[in-house]
């Protein structure tokens, strides 16, 4: 199938992080398979423990127990994709942010590790960083996926798009001060690449922020879309994958890009700014 065969309906599910990970595993689960089933399904980032970060060590999950989450039950039922938020997982190296993918056969096909850490919030204390993952297809679309706070690096965005994505996935957990600032990051990665961006925010009240949701999906104009509510915080979006060859016919950055003039590899970061 090709990128513009035909409309994607992707569904947000902005959640709050509540009681155990097997009550908040089952609100996903419950979220997700409201009728009429998306394409594809979303979850915030560490949505079923949250920034609880001296649990991380205790809560980490091999990567060997990704095909068997609950969410690839779900997918495999549904039929549906399903991008799991993220889990603490163990490496021998450290614990990864990281995020899983799943098929509609209920297949994990691709995980996404974050890639930056928050220090504001303590990360780097329980997680070490991961390295960019690369394209996985959505019904013969390419897609990305990232974790939160690389979305204030578009390098990393820039990399997928490079690469061939035309939708980015973001998991997150922006709290509702710098919703304002999550929400025009979304564009940005949308405008500057014409390509869908979608975030999912956690919701509700957690480690002493309020969050309360606040993603959704940007077209490739850079203009949020309009979504259908299924239920508290759980909204569908209609994604025409047409829209991506339209607006790049009408301006098209990644084409007009002049890479040999931006030096900017292996350049360190001048903090005076001198």
């Amino acid at each position: 199938m090709t990128a513009g065969g035909r409309n994607l309906v992707v569904r947000t599910c902005e959640l709050p992080i509540r009681g155990s990970w097997e009550n908040c595993m089952e609100m996903a689960v419950k979220a997700i398979t409201i009728a009429p089933h998306p394409d594809v399904a979303v979850l915030p980032e560490l949505f079923t423990i949250g920034f609880a970060l001296e649990r991380m060590r205790v809560a980490a999950l091999d990567p060997s127990d990704l095909p068997a989450l609950p969410l690839a039950g779900v997918a495999r039922e549904c039929g549906m994709w399903v991008l799991g938020g993220s889990f603490p997982v163990r490496k021998p190296e450290g614990i990864v942010n990281t995020m899983p993918v799943y098929s509609p056969a209920g297949e994990l096909v691709h995980t996404a590790e974050k890639i930056h850490l928050f220090k504001c919030m303590d990360e780097h204390t329980a997680f070490i960083g991961g390295s960019p993952s690369g394209l996985f297809r959505i019904n013969g679309i390419p897609a990305g996926a990232s974790v939160c706070y690389d979305l204030r690096f578009p390098e990393v965005f820039r990399d997928l798009t490079l690469e061939g994505a035309l939708i980015l996935f973001v998991a997150a957990q922006w709290p509702l001060q710098r919703r304002k600032v999550f929400r025009c990051l979304l564009q940005a990665r949308s405008a500057e690449a014409q390509v869908f961006t979608v975030g999912c925010n956690v919701g509700g009240h957690h480690v002493g922020s309020w969050f309360w949701g606040g993603g959704g999906v940007c077209a490739p104009s850079g203009e949020f879309l309009k979504g259908r509510i299924a239920a508290a915080g759980v909204t569908d979006y209609e994604l025409d994958m047409t829209l991506v060859a339209q607006e790049r016919r009408r301006i098209n950055c990644l084409a007009d890009r002049r890479p040999e003039v931006y030096g900017t590899e292996g350049r360190s970061f001048n903090e005076t700014g001198i």
